[in-house]
């Protein structure tokens, strides 16, 4: 299972690459998807800056177990590839990406934002 993360607004072109969608998102108003709130911010968060935010976020995942967040995401997507989603553009300061550094670094994975990809301009969908 691979994992990637993106925004709500592809939803309908990750369904159509056969991904799964998981919101990580404080509130998916208009989402029917699945849910994952371990990986969620806090509603407290929205108060600070990015400076003090990235912090405040790394500190509230490293008290979770990886391991055991790819377990419940493998459930959520019964094994297909998945897209952690939340509202962000791309390019734009988003706690999604935060997400996907403390998974590569806790499960020597990569975790590519779908769209275009900075370092070769490269469209992934």
């Amino acid at each position: 299972m691979k994992i990637y993360t993106g925004n709500f607004a592809n939803v309908k072109k990750y369904q159509a690459r056969n991904l799964e969608p998981i919101s990580i998102a404080l509130s998916a108003k208009y989402f029917g998807g699945s849910l994952y709130r371990p990986l969620n911010p806090e509603w407290s968060f929205k108060d600070y800056g990015e400076k003090q935010y990235i912090p405040l976020y790394n500190k509230k995942v490293e008290k979770l177990d990886a391991l055991k967040v790819l377990e419940d995401l493998t459930k959520l997507s019964q094994g297909r590839d998945i897209v952690l989603c939340c509202h962000e553009k791309e390019g734009d300061f988003c706690h999604r990406r935060l997400a996907a550094e403390w998974l590569q670094k806790e499960l020597n994975i990569e975790v590519k934002e779908l769209g275009k990809c900075e370092a070769k301009q490269e469209v992934l969908f």
